[in-house]
């Protein structure tokens, strides 16, 4: 049965354009990992029981009581059909046996104990980026109109994008700005309700900025706790940093979201005391903590970026000074020479 391939799977988890991405197409690069070489929405979606427009639109969370054994089989041989190695290959039943399968989409977030409940032994890695950052990515996502996900979703003209919180009509008439914020709170917030259900070796949390910063250690940690092994071939792949995931709308750049701080500011107050759940559990993990003084440097960026724009507005406005002759016509209009006319107020 297809049940029986399937051994300790990894799933990733995240908030929408928080680098699963890149993560995911760095770690499929590994020895005995197979993947589906995407996001797997389509694949579950197109299953009308777990299908988020068959469900009237309800949201992408799917619960364990959904995973009937029916549509988990369908599942499951829906993966296996189109499983592949880290060269291209297709998985062969009579060549290969238990399968190492990486999975992931934002989606999942809204997932976990659905996902658990598939894969009893799977492990999650549970990616974490920094809110202003992973905000102000969730903007330009929608502004970029690449991510658009249900043109039919009532109330916003085609233009939703990215995953399908719980409670997503009382989004509607509401700032692209309001709306990734809860994008970002519901994921992470959901991600971590369910995580913390269970047991400590089932997860790992890891910070996104350091998985930049420092890669070699960070993976090594990852690959340690998933038992992937680390070979040439693999450790090539990110021995001069970490390519741009496929996905990528602009190269990483940590102050990047210091343009968007006056939208983000008014969001931050509904998010602080989940921002401390999520530093515990990086702590504890071993990963460095995201920032506690969030409203205050969103305020200084702001501040900042307000009169970076003043400055560049005075600089274009500033009279451009060219040199003129002495014996040149002045320049004023008068038909007197330069030196007879504002020459002389130099």
């Amino acid at each position: 049965m297809t049940t029986q391939i399937f051994k300790r799977p990894i799933i990733i988890l995240s908030a929408p354009r928080s680098g699963s991405t890149l993560l995911f197409e760095t770690l499929s690069k590994a020895k005995d990992i197979w993947t589906i070489g995407d996001e797997s929405h389509a694949i579950i979606e197109h299953i009308p029981k777990f299908s988020t427009v068959f469900r009237g639109f309800k949201s992408n969370a799917l619960s364990a009581d959904d995973a009937d054994d029916e549509n988990i089989e369908i599942l499951k041989q829906r993966f296996k059909s189109l499983l592949i190695d880290r060269n291209g290959q297709l998985y062969n039943q009579d060549e290969n046996s238990d399968v190492r399968f990486m999975e992931k989409t934002p989606k999942n977030a809204l997932r976990v104990k659905f996902l658990n409940k598939i894969f009893p032994d799977a492990l999650f890695i549970f990616l974490v980026r920094d809110p202003r950052e992973n905000i102000s990515s969730i903007i330009d996502a929608w502004h970029s109109k690449r991510f658009r996900t249900y043109p039919n979703l009532p109330g916003f003209n085609g233009e939703w994008s990215l995953f399908l919180p719980p409670n997503w009509q009382k989004l509607v008439g509401k700032n692209v700005e309001e709306i990734a914020a809860y994008q970002w709170q519901v994921s992470n917030e959901s991600i971590l309700n369910d995580l913390t259900t269970l047991p400590a070796n089932r997860y790992k949390v890891i910070n996104y900025q350091q998985l930049i910063d420092d890669p070699k250690n960070v993976l090594a940690e990852i690959c340690e706790f998933s038992d992937i092994a680390i070979d040439e071939q693999f450790s090539q792949h990110f021995q001069h940093g970490l390519p741009l995931s496929k996905y990528t709308l602009t190269p990483p750049n940590k102050n990047k979201w210091h343009s968007k701080a006056h939208l983000i500011a008014p969001q931050i107050s509904n998010i602080t005391g989940l921002v401390d759940r999520l530093n515990t559990q990086l702590v504890s993990n071993k990963q460095s903590p995201l920032s506690v003084n969030i409203a205050k440097d969103l305020i200084d960026s702001a501040e900042l970026a307000s009169k970076a724009s003043e400055q560049q507005k005075s600089e274009k406005l500033a009279p451009t000074l060219i040199p003129v002759s002495r014996n040149a016509i002045c320049p004023c209009g008068s038909n007197k020479r330069y030196k007879h006319c504002h020459g002389q107020l130099t």
